[in-house]
């Protein structure tokens, strides 16, 4: 594969200042595209950006065929069941008197009372949505779901499946296909700034580890302001910068991900991008979701310079699940301790 053609990335997107070296002489250590990355970091608001990265006609060189968006592979696979169990019935009472989902609704005189009680217990409310957090967003009725880089469609068919219209739009005709074919879910080909959607023309857009690899995430978030209806969501996750694990192991980070990943963001720096674009930020926090892989993910990469095959000399699984742990372990005592972040914001 020949080596990309690069470019230098020299002013902050927030503040317009130039930035500082963070890191240099890095290469794709998830794939093998070739050539020698870096990133560079505001001294002013904090935000990270690539540089030298991929010039914009060469991004989607970036991506090999095989290309799997690794952090957020298990959101599909959380099972949607029908009422059964006790356990069941008490999420759906929770979805549908906390949430709005009126797949979930039931006549029973107490079934409204004991879902507004049972909602009020933090454990079971995060629980009801399917460890989802917010990208199990209040339910609107008619309203249309929209997955930006959403990949295969494993979420889009747990929304679906929960009574969401959705949509999905990817840059992959192969993630697309086999989107519509397994999970029977539309997905346009590109990005949102090619799909022809109309303005205020969707109640919910979410992206699932997607706002780091858009080339200009300002312009972008304000694409996602515009075909929002006024009120509706906006839900993000993406990597956390400010995170244990960025901390731990700096430019071994896996979710570093060069050349994919063009910008990394703390909770200020996201936030910031997000309020700019128009939007009031309703909630901010991190998790440790699916933290040990990325955690195994890193170590190989400081081990043996790549996360490519098997780990060598020996397995990084112990420490890395002993890592998840301690991650959340400081989660109550360090809110930002967590590998990834997530943000829901609505419209004004």
């Amino acid at each position: 594969m020949p080596t990309l053609r690069t470019e230098e990335a020299v002013l902050c997107l927030l503040c317009g200042r130039p930035g500082e070296t963070l890191f240099r002489g890095l290469h794709d250590r998830l794939y093998s595209v070739e050539g020698e990355f870096g990133f560079a970091r505001c001294s002013s608001c904090g935000l990270v950006w690539e540089s030298p990265r991929p010039t914009i006609d060469e991004i989607p060189k970036c991506y090999p065929d095989d290309y799997e968006p690794h952090e957020g592979q298990a959101l599909g696979e959380a099972p949607i069941r029908p009422a059964a169990g006790v356990r069941d019935v008490m999420r759906g009472l929770i979805l549908s008197e906390i949430f709005g989902y009126t797949r979930f609704k039931r006549d029973e005189w107490w079934a409204s009372m004991g879902g507004r009680v049972l909602g009020q217990v933090p454990a079971l409310k995060n629980r009801a949505r399917y460890g989802r957090d917010e990208l199990c967003p209040p339910f609107v009725e008619g309203g249309t779901l929209l997955d930006i880089g959403c990949g295969a469609g494993g979420y889009l068919s747990a929304m679906k499946a929960l009574g969401w219209t959705v949509l999905g739009i990817d840059p992959s005709p192969q993630a697309a296909r086999i989107a519509r074919e397994n999970y029977e879910v539309p997905v346009k080909v590109g990005t949102l700034e090619t799909s022809g959607l109309s303005d205020r023309s969707i109640a919910v857009v979410t992206m699932v580890h997607a706002i780091e690899h858009v080339p200009d995430p300002l312009a972008h978030l304000r694409e996602c302001h515009r075909v929002l209806q006024d009120g509706g969501r906006l839900v993000l996750t993406t990597p956390n910068m400010a995170g244990l694990m960025s901390r731990l192991f700096k430019e071994d980070w896996m979710a570093l991900e060069p050349p994919r990943h063009l910008w990394l963001f703390t909770p200020n720096t996201l936030q910031a991008c997000v309020e700019r674009a128009g939007f009031r930020v309703e909630r901010v926090l991190t998790r440790p979701f699916l933290s040990h892989v990325n955690y195994e993910k890193s170590l190989r990469i400081r081990r043996q310079g790549h996360a490519r095959g098997n780990l060598q000399p020996c397995d990084a699984g112990p420490i890395a699940r002993g890592l998840h742990q301690l991650e959340r372990g400081l989660l109550p005592f360090w809110r930002w301790a967590g590998n990834e972040l997530m943000l829901s914001a609505v419209k004004q």
